[in-house]
């Protein structure tokens, strides 16, 4: 049977994450650093999760910071090592990123590399058939005051390379990718990037002969994702409809440069051809889980990780109590410490570049995937109820 793409992918996209609950104790204030980088005192710790419910229990800040003054952007060199995200700010539930925090950047050694100023850090995604893939590139994206609208702050975003050896300006108003590179959309311009950084191609949106409207739609397209613009296969990536009677799409013929119409239908069918040609459907791993009467289960991809299958299972489950959410590896070995239960808007638990990300209402911990062991952990500066 056929796929249908948009809303596969659409899909896909929201089951990256999932939001559990749980309270846990009061955390320490955030960690100090002398000069040279390194801790105060000894806050490095392997955590007892047996002792997440003693509510007198203080959990100590984890980490330290590469560079002792505040760092608000990311500064360029080529000994990082890969480098995560890590929540440092809350603001609220779920503004400006899904968590309700601000992003900053931090080695896998659980040293700060930026403070929590982007709204979001994320890998550019595309799919093969059902299965999620990414290039090893970091879009971070930071909110500008516009220049049309006052009091408006748009989101603009940068790419990186994923071990911060370099970093373009916040110049893009949004990004698609395929497995051959990535489009990146400027307020005049398109560029095409390939997954190694490099600018292939650049168009103005005089030289595509864009009308305004079209620009408009784009735009509106880039902060949706509705409708067709932003579908892609080979060498056709789709802007939209050029008529009211949606009965023709506009098309960036990348070898090229030129803009073409085509037939809605001629699009659609190469489009589920090519789709219908790349890898198999995604392996059903809910088989692996252990026999339960389980209402809900997802998967949770790790938006910063090469790999293709997803990092952990969340699945829900009542018991006297009421709900539960659990966790699991993708070969169904239980993570009872992770274990909440429902109920708090603030809590969330996500795979983010091997570790494992623990949200409370005051704190973000990442934990080691495989030991479990804390890597870093840091208060986030939120003071209401």
């Amino acid at each position: 049977m056929r796929r249908g793409i948009v809303i596969l992918l659409v899909a896909l996209l929201l089951l990256s994450g999932c939001t559990v609950h749980r309270k846990l104790p009061p955390v320490a204030p955030p960690f100090s650093t002398n000069q040279n980088g390194e801790q105060d005192g000894e806050l490095t710790v392997h955590t007892d999760w047996s002792k997440l419910d003693d509510g007198d229990k203080l959990l100590p800040s984890v980490g330290s910071r590469w560079y002792d003054e505040y760092t608000g952007q990311l500064i360029v060199r080529d000994d990082y090592g890969p480098l995560i995200p890590y929540a440092g700010l809350r603001l609220m539930d779920d503004w400006p990123a899904i968590t309700g925090c601000l992003y900053g950047l931090m080695t896998t050694d659980g040293l700060v590399v930026t403070d929590a100023v982007y709204s979001s850090v994320t890998r550019p995604e595309y799919y093969i058939g059902a299965k999620r893939a990414s290039h090893p590139l970091l879009v971070l994206t930071m909110g500008v005051q516009s220049d049309d609208v006052d009091g408006y702050v748009r989101g603009y975003r940068a790419v990186a390379a994923g071990d911060g050896s370099w970093c373009t300006d916040f110049c893009y108003r949004g990004m698609r990718a395929i497995e051959s590179g990535l489009l990146l959309f400027e307020d005049d311009r398109i560029s095409y990037m390939s997954p190694a950084g490099v600018i292939l191609r650049s168009w103005t949106m005089a030289s595509l002969k864009l009308t305004q409207e079209e620009m408009d739609s784009i735009y509106m397209g880039l902060e949706w994702g509705e409708g067709w613009f932003g579908m892609w296969y080979g060498d056709y990536f789709c802007l939209g409809f050029t008529d009211e009677a949606n009965n023709d799409v506009s098309v960036i013929r990348l070898s090229t440069g030129r803009k073409v119409i085509m037939d809605r239908n001629d699009f659609w069918d190469a489009l589920i051809q090519a789709s219908d040609d790349d890898q198999s459907d995604m392996e059903d791993f809910a088989a692996n889980l252990p026999p339960g009467d389980y209402s809900e289960i997802n998967y949770l991809w790790d938006n910063i990780s090469d790999d293709s299958m997803p990092a952990l299972i969340a699945a829900s489950q009542y018991d006297a109590g009421g709900m539960l959410d659990l966790f699991f590896l993708i070969d169904g070995t239980p993570l009872p410490e992770l274990t909440r239960r429902t109920g708090s808007w603030y809590y969330s638990v996500r795979p983010v570049g091997g570790f494992i990300e623990v949200l409370d209402l005051k704190t973000a911990s990442y934990y080691d995937i495989v030991t479990m062991d804390c890597a870093f952990r840091i208060y986030l500066g939120y003071d209401a109820d």
